[in-house]
């Protein structure tokens, strides 16, 4: 999607971080601004700021895991214009503690935040930028954790492995359309996340190893890169068609091995009389004619 002034740019998790800062390069490209965000007056700030600088912007309160209040989000939008760029970015940490300890309700709403909303947000949006007859875009936010599992909270890195689980879907659903799609896998992002997740999350707060595990994570993340950094290169892999978008190159060397181990796993058939499976057919069973193909949009 090589031009992107006066397109219409919808961005969740606005008010701060990887996501203001992902519209913020938006903007220096000529695009018009829908942040939208939980904390309504911090994307109202942050809104204001944009239009102090002569850019067309909007703010909207949303809890993106509330597909009713996508409803009213898309409403709102509509008015402003028609979304070309959609930045499904919001996101949350999933807690601590050990799988089997896990509180169910901070589970499930670790997955709504991460995982859900991003159906929500294309239920909301993508089948109009699908009928549209020009080039548009959709970016999902997943993160390095969906590709290399550190030891930490099962419920984030889980939830972020699904996130690319459905950029990898429908990078073959929308292999036919003029609408390109990225997944971000950032590393450490010096953003307000487990702020944000210690005011939001449900159930009781964190205590003892828990808690100081957050206070940690938090320390390590403060001195993590700059989201305005993150967020020109989604701005640029968007208008490059690119769909990993990577911008911490020192995971590689975790992610090699790991990839070189699955590889490596892929041995005989467990049945040497069985004629392998219909790969082709399989794909064409679907309705689809490409399978995890490299996609770019002009």
């Amino acid at each position: 999607m090589k031009e992107l002034k006066d397109k219409t740019a919808f961005v969740t998790g606005g008010g701060s971080g990887i996501g203001l800062a992902t519209a913020k390069a938006l903007a220096t490209r000529g695009a018009r601004i829908i942040l939208a965000d939980i904390d309504g007056a911090r994307v109202k700030t942050a809104a204001a700021d944009l239009r102090a600088v002569g850019v067309d912007a909007m703010a909207l309160t949303l809890n993106v895991a509330d597909e009713a209040d996508w409803a009213r989000a898309g409403e709102l939008a509509a008015r402003f214009g028609e979304v070309q760029v959609l930045c499904s970015n919001a996101g949350v940490g999933g807690g601590s503690g050990t799988f089997e300890t896990y509180d169910t309700e901070v589970w499930r709403w670790a997955y709504a935040v991460n995982a859900h909303a991003h159906l929500y947000a294309c239920r909301t949006f993508l089948g109009a930028m699908k009928a549209m007859d020009e080039p548009c875009h959709l970016t999902l936010t997943a993160s390095m954790v969906g590709i290399v599992p550190p030891p930490i909270s099962v419920a984030y890195i889980s939830s972020k492995f699904a996130t690319l689980g459905i950029a990898m879907g429908l990078r073959n659903e929308l292999a036919d359309t003029r609408v390109g799609l990225s997944v971000l896998c950032p590393g450490m992002s010096a953003t307000r996340i487990v702020e944000t997740t210690a005011i939001l999350r449900p159930g009781a707060s964190e205590e003892g190893a828990a808690a100081r595990t957050a206070q940690s994570m938090g320390s390590v993340l403060a001195s993590g890169m700059s989201p305005d950094k993150i967020g020109e290169r989604v701005v640029k892999a968007i208008e490059a068609g690119e769909f990993y978008i990577f911008t911490h190159p020192e995971w590689k060397r975790l992610a090699e091995p790991q990839i070189a181990e699955m590889m490596a796993a892929f041995g005989e058939s467990a049945d040497p009389d069985y004629p392998g499976d219909d790969i082709d057919g399989l794909v064409a069973a679907n309705g689809a004619r490409r399978l995890n193909v490299s996609v770019s949009h002009s």
